[in-house]
């Protein structure tokens, strides 16, 4: 018998629920009661804690990014060290984020939020242009300090650091045997450097 929702099956433990059913099932598959029967609860309870459906349960795949992305991203932010140390550090927690939630690029990426939440849609711009904002100050702190060439826009640039994780994170959301994520992302960071050095 399905269990009651309680408080210790946080919107975590849901957004987990539902990364888990699209990696192995596709976008299609996420509905309120697939993700109810993954977490072992009745349907019904699951509407009581997200009234939404699929769009909370979606909403609540971003808080879990939100929370994995800004936290790793402050922390690179405010701690010591040079530029391109903070940068290394914000790459390889997105690094360790495309290895834990190998579906997220799949649903951040899906119609399912572009097209069907504008709502959904709008925060993830939000969310992409604060983490632009942040990543690209790192950048120009670099460039300031000669770390990072000059002659190209910070924006720019952080264009292409979010390429080095972007691709690795579509290849191993759609088959985790297609691309090692960590011998990738050490292959991509050398590029990188090699491309912002001045």
């Amino acid at each position: 018998m399905a269990k009651r929702l309680t408080t210790t099956i946080r919107r975590e433990q849901i957004a987990e629920a539902a990364l888990a059913l699209v990696a192995d099932q596709g976008v299609g598959a996420l509905t309120a009661r697939n993700v109810a029967r993954a977490v072992g609860v009745t349907a019904p309870a699951l509407y009581r804690h997200f009234p939404g459906g699929k769009a909370d349960i979606l909403s609540s795949v971003l808080d879990l990014l939100e929370s994995v992305k800004f936290e790793g991203t402050r922390l690179a932010f405010e701690e010591p060290g040079p530029p391109l140390a903070k940068l290394r550090r914000c790459f390889e927690l997105h690094i360790s984020v495309i290895e834990r939630y190998r579906a997220l690029p799949i649903l951040v990426l899906s119609d399912s939020i572009w097209i069907e939440e504008p709502r959904l849609k709008a925060r993830l711009v939000e969310s992409h242009q604060r983490q632009q904002a942040q990543i690209a100050a790192i950048i120009r702190e670099g460039q300031e300090s000669g770390e990072i060439r000059p002659d190209i826009d910070a924006d720019r640039i952080f264009v292409q650091f979010l390429g080095q994780f972007l691709t690795i994170a579509i290849l191993y959301s759609r088959r985790g045997d297609m691309v090692d994520p960590k011998a990738q992302a050490e292959a991509n960071w050398r590029m990188f450097l090699q491309a912002v050095a001045p």
